[in-house]
């Protein structure tokens, strides 16, 4: 190894600033560069980006409130041309409203409301232009009574004078169109001529000092603009590179400093390490709001800080050097240095009274901790003391109102009870719960379905009869722990009453319909018999004449006689029902069931065949012969085969079926009509008789009691039961008569 020569002369710092400065420049002057290159470039980029993204969500939001705008147009004119609008709006924008959040209302407007409209700004300027230019129009935005602005579009009804308005509320529309990576992206928000923003995305405030475009957002137009503001997003892989250029420039000035760096004083850090650390300690002693006091093992005081001088009202001389007693402690507290040795501080401190220089007097907790001298010794004691004199006053004010509070509720009526989150453990109840329920006994409703907090129901009646009202509420308890408020309040005379109330009403209602039915069949019965008697009289008149003709159209006699049939057979109709809605005695004959099944069956054969339901009619047993109104049984056989076609039909049912079976026993004539429908249900099943209760939208409610109640005249039985496929099955039965087969 060659050792330099001792005779070479020193080498000159000049040669070393002047490396180090052009190393500096070289640095500077890259950085620079580079810098300005990647910034241009990703900025142009994000522009274009941003520009892209924003053009696609305007025309986005277009579509969807062009689309919109057709549909409502459509739904006007529909509305226009139906008897009850209200209820087919309702329908009609259940599915809408959920499937289009940005729309929050919409609103059928009478001519007369839309002739009332003034122009502004408001929900009404919409009204108001539509009535002017009769053709689809926005409204300008307008604040909505939710605070939140809105803005109308309005659809005029052809030959109407009415308009269908639909409202959009424009931060729900943000919220539904603005998808989640654009919104991952930028803040989108919609903005009016002079920049206010009146709707976006998210509620944050958008970020400054970065990229941002807006467009003109029309419809609705009216100077409202999307603008979108892009988050602060990294640079790619530029980064990276400026950072590696960076590196290793920096490496070539640490070479060129090195030497430089060697020779830095190592007696100025010092200097300036201890100055830090004695102005940290200094600074942390006096923002302490804790007051230190530092005595000696003979009790005298060797520092205070800030904090204590405030307390006392003295300044630190004065407080230094004093003994015990200390004057600035209340009479009555002693600060005994001696008695308290290292095993026997206070866990939790003791409290004590000062009295500062003014007279006040202040309430602290004293921490004492021993101080020692950095060799394994003590040299005193050092006191913290937290001023609590708001802290005691406070929890005695607590106090008092928490026993003006509880003397309230134990003095109420209504009984409250608060539960823990868990339901194990009952945290207060007052004497009138006790009173009202029964001690250990849960409560039922806990914890209530999601949506019914707060809502009240009823409970009973328990052993004793009594109806109790409870209402539960979540509330947070006293220790910050989730719990259940329950309220109770006796209602059992309110519900008796309501009760008595309720039922008399009801009677009171069935009989008045049951009058008014009977009276209007009566009335019917009476009118209809002078008509059908006269086509009676004109249909044999008629095939009189046209027996002397002696060449006719195929047909025209059997038509003939089958019109004055049919009008002999609702003559007799409507006797009957006039004979049964007065109570009469059905008209019994002797008749033979199986013309009586097939002529009721005859009747309904052409909604059969209208619905594709086949009719099947099983006869079983022996013939037989009954005592019975043949037009009354005809109605009820026809009735029930009615109703199980279209409750069929009603349902959809794949294959419809239906089978009537007729059987004769030993006394008794037994017809099942059979469907493969859905059944009926529980609630069905249970008011299958109650007086104008119909499953069906055009129903009277009366057809299954007037069954029953011609079955019964005639001392049979009238039932219902369920198939093994799941359909029904409609049966009654009459007595045979007394002469059984007939010969």
């Amino acid at each position: 190894m060659n050792l330099p020569s001792t005779k070479s002369r020193p080498r000159s710092p000049r040669l070393l600033w002047s490396f180090a400065g052009l190393t500096m420049a070289a640095l500077v002057l890259c950085v620079a560069v580079i810098t300005v290159m990647i910034v241009r470039d990703w900025r142009d980029e994000q522009d274009s980006v941003l520009i892209q993204d924003l053009l696609w969500l305007e025309q986005s939001i277009r579509v969807s409130l062009d689309s919109e705008r057709e549909w409502a147009t459509n739904l006007a004119d529909t509305l226009a041309d139906v008897e009850q609008p209200a209820t087919h709006l309702k329908a009609a924008t259940g599915l809408f409203l959920r499937e289009h959040p940005g729309v929050v209302e919409i609103t059928l407007l009478s001519p007369e409301r839309v002739r009332a409209a003034v122009p502004g700004v408001g929900p009404g300027d919409a009204v108001w232009r539509v009535q002017r230019l009769r053709h689809a129009v926005y409204g300008q935005p307008y604040i909505g009574a939710d605070g939140r602005y809105r803005f109308d579009l309005v659809v005029p009804q052809a030959g109407k004078g009415g308009a269908l308005r639909l409202s959009y509320q424009l931060d729900r529309l943000l919220q539904s169109q603005v998808p989640w990576w654009m919104a991952s992206r930028y803040h989108l928000s919609v903005v009016d001529v002079g920049g206010r923003v009146l709707a976006s995305k998210f509620t944050q405030a958008e970020p400054a000092d970065t990229f941002s475009h807006q467009l003109s957002f029309d419809p609705p137009g009216f100077g409202l603009s999307l603008r979108a503001v892009a988050y602060r997003q990294g640079m790619g892989v530029a980064m990276p590179v400026l950072l590696a250029v960076i590196a290793l420039l920096t490496l070539g000035l640490g070479g060129a400093f090195w030497r430089i760096r060697r020779h830095t004083g190592e007696r100025l850090r010092a200097e300036r390490a201890l100055s830090a650390e004695v102005s940290l300690r200094q600074a942390m002693e006096d923002g302490m709001k804790n007051g230190l006091l530092v005595c000696d093992l003979a009790g005298v005081v060797v520092y205070v800080n800030r904090a204590f001088c405030q307390m006392v009202g003295q300044d630190a001389a004065a407080l230094v050097g004093q003994a015990t007693p200390y004057p600035f402690v209340e009479a009555g507290g002693v600060l005994d240095w001696a008695a308290i040795s290292a095993d026997a501080l206070p866990e939790h401190g003791l409290e004590l009274t000062l009295r500062a220089q003014s007279g006040a007097q202040v309430e602290v907790r004293v921490y004492i901790t021993p101080l020692g001298d950095g060799q394994g010794g003590q040299r005193g004691w050092i006191a913290s003391m937290y001023d609590i004199t708001e802290l005691k006053r406070q929890r005695l004010a607590v106090a008092a109102s928490r026993a003006r509070f509880l003397a309230v509720l134990n003095g109420l009526e209504t009984g409250v009870c608060v539960t823990a989150d868990a339901l194990d453990a009952v945290l207060y109840e007052n004497p009138a719960f006790g009173r009202l329920w029964p001690a250990h006994a849960p409560l039922p409703g806990l914890p209530p379905a999601e949506g019914e907090e707060g809502v009240p129901f009823d409970h009973g009646p328990d052993g004793s009869g009594r109806v109790v009202e409870l209402r539960h509420n979540r509330i947070e308890w006293s220790d910050g722990e989730r719990a259940w408020l329950t309220l109770l309040l006796d209602v059992s005379e309110a519900r008796q009453r309501e009760e008595r109330e309720r039922t008399l009403e009801q009677r009171f209602q069935d009989t008045t319909r049951l009058v008014a039915m009977g009276e209007m069949a009566s009335s019917l019965a009476h009118e209809l018999g002078q008509p059908l008697t006269a086509i009676t009289t004109y249909a044999g008149g008629l095939k009189r004449r046209l027996g002397r003709v002696e060449s006719l159209p195929d047909g025209v006699l059997p038509a003939l006689q089958g019109l004055s049939e049919q009008a002999q057979r609702a003559a007799q109709i409507v006797a009957s029902i006039r004979a049964f809605v007065k109570k009469h005695s059905p008209q019994v004959e002797p008749v033979d069931p199986l013309p009586l099944m097939q002529r009721a069956l005859s009747l309904v054969q052409p909604l059969a065949d209208k619905h594709g339901v086949p009719l099947r009619l099983v006869q079983r047993g022996r013939a037989c012969r009954l005592q019975a109104d043949p037009v009354l049984i005809e109605q009820v056989v026809l009735n029930l085969v009615k109703n199980a076609i279209e409750a069929q039909v009603d349902a959809g049912v794949t294959r419809p079926r239906v089978d009537v079976r007729s059987e004769a026993g030993a006394e008794s004539w037994r017809v099942e009509v059979v469907d493969n429908g859905p059944g009926l249900s529980d609630s069905a099943r249970a008011n299958l008789f109650t007086p104008f209760y119909s499953s069906k939208a055009d129903g009277m409610g009366i057809g299954l009691n007037i069954c029953r109640s011609i079955v019964e005249f005639h001392r049979g039985e009238f039932g219902v039961t369920r198939t093994l496929s799941g359909g029904c099955v409609f049966w009654f039965t009459l007595p045979l008569d007394a002469e059984g087969v007939p010969a």
